[in-house]
């Protein structure tokens, strides 16, 4: 009997990364600073989002609102950043349909560094082409929300500053 090898093994065997499997809206970054961020952006995107939102942003089987055409996305890069930072839980709306659903946040695994280059991504893929997100504007939410563990409801994300 013959062994099929391994998907994973395969895609190393020819270099693949998330990289090559997601594309930036404005080409594939080029070789400035700002390309290389989206780029490595990309790599985290697919590594912790897009089982729930798909690599196309149109999110698996309704498990997620699709970031693609998101309100969300193109808000103010505060809110963006305490989503993904500490998650969001119960009713958002996305679109015309309401969601109920729980995202974890990746706060503890993504530096600010990272985390600011996933949410750039995130935002020149499907938002709206803004400027990037800066490890800093990541640093700034990341120190005044202190020892925060708890997910942020949709009220709370709308007052917020």
């Amino acid at each position: 009997m013959k062994r099929k090898p391994p998907v994973l093994a395969l895609l190393l065997a020819f270099g693949l990364t998330a990289e090559d499997r997601v594309q930036t809206k404005s080409g594939s970054g080029g070789s400035s600073a700002s390309g290389r961020i989206i780029r490595s952006g990309a790599t985290h995107y697919e590594r912790l989002c897009a089982g729930c939102h798909g690599s196309d942003g149109l999110a698996l089987d309704e498990e997620a609102p699709p970031l693609a055409g998101s309100s969300w996305l193109a808000g103010p890069e505060t809110r963006l950043i305490r989503i993904v930072m500490h998650g969001v839980k119960g009713p958002i709306q996305v679109g015309d349909k309401i969601y109920d659903r729980e995202m974890p946040g990746v706060g503890r695994k993504l530096s600010d560094r990272e985390m600011a280059s996933m949410l750039s991504f995130v935002r020149n893929r499907w938002g709206a082409s803004s400027a990037p997100i800066t490890p800093e504007a990541v640093r700034r939410i990341r120190a005044a929300a202190g020892n925060r563990h708890r997910y942020w409801t949709v009220e709370e994300l709308l007052k917020a500053p």
